[in-house]
């Protein structure tokens, strides 16, 4: 709760966004002593400082994306514990949630918070005029430095999926092949599984006119990852299942359901991941966009 008390009070009188509010130098350093300050108050930890990355800007972001500034400091700073995520990413970062799902936390590297920074301009315009972008909504960069202690940079995220709805299956697609298969056997596949592109086993049906708006705005998003020389992304999908088909759930192949063979599972996957590469050799543009995913 201790960084609510200051945050909540800059949040309370919000002007207009200058220039200069999207200087990477735009810092907001807040030290917090364990006996209390003018600004801060006292606590049983260790003094601490604290600081925030392009506040102004960030606040802006906040309000276009209708989180309130209370609820987010409570949810990131509060007396309820953050949970941490079983498996880290691949760079080392250490990924948490909040206790109401709705806040994504990813501690990063200097260099990682220097892109964002760099971006975040564009990535304002961007999302002021897109409202319906699928790009992450980030909602604020911070630091934590213990007196002579190191630097804990951070990146607070909307988590996409938090839904009143259970998500029983994700996947992580990006339009491509090459080792995007789910790394762990079908049996162990459960609603917390993230799944690869050779993984998705299911035809949509969309119609016309959404399938029209969703791929334009794939390719709007995409075009400012292109502009921003950003290559490492990925379209991240959640499915919320009506039937309760528990077999549908657990992500089986409609092949395994039909012959109980594993064996055939196996050879269905193989010859999905054949047929996936033919069609990224016949047509790489079409299946970098991401619009095979529709067929």
């Amino acid at each position: 709760m201790v960084k609510l008390y200051t945050v909540g009070k800059e949040d309370s009188i919000l002007r207009e966004l200058k220039q200069s509010d999207f200087d990477p130098m735009e810092k907001l350093w807040t030290r917090f002593p364990p006996e209390g300050s003018k600004n801060t108050p006292p606590h049983q930890t260790a003094e601490f400082k604290w600081k925030d990355y392009c506040p102004v800007v960030f606040r802006h972001l906040r309000k276009l994306f209708q989180v309130d500034p209370g609820d987010y400091m409570s949810a990131i700073c509060g007396n309820d514990a953050l949970r941490e995520l079983s498996s880290p990413g691949k760079s080392g970062s250490i990924f948490y949630l909040t206790q109401d799902d709705k806040l994504m936390i990813k501690t990063v590297k200097k260099s990682e918070v220097k892109v964002l920074i760099r971006m975040l301009r564009s990535y304002y315009q961007h999302m002021s005029q897109f409202e319906n972008s699928l790009l992450t909504k980030f909602y604020g960069a911070h630091c934590v430095k213990p007196i002579g202690g190191q630097k804990i940079r951070f990146i607070v995220m909307g988590n996409l999926f938090s839904s009143e709805y259970p998500i029983h299956r994700r996947f992580d697609l990006k339009g491509s092949s090459h080792g995007h298969m789910a790394d762990k056997p079908e049996e162990e596949i459960d609603e917390t599984s993230t799944l690869k592109d050779l993984d998705l086993n299911y035809v949509f049906h969309v119609q016309r006119k959404w399938f029209q708006v969703l791929i334009k705005q794939i390719e709007l998003d995409c075009k400012f990852l292109e502009a921003e020389k950003i290559m490492d992304y990925s379209l991240l999908v959640g499915f919320h299942f009506r039937d309760g088909n528990t077999c549908d759930k657990m992500g089986l192949s409609p092949f395994l359901l039909r012959t109980g063979s594993r064996d055939s599972y196996q050879y269905e996957k193989f010859m999905r991941g054949h047929h996936f590469l033919e069609a990224e050799l016949q047509d790489r543009d079409h299946v970098k966009s991401g619009r095979y995913v529709m067929k």
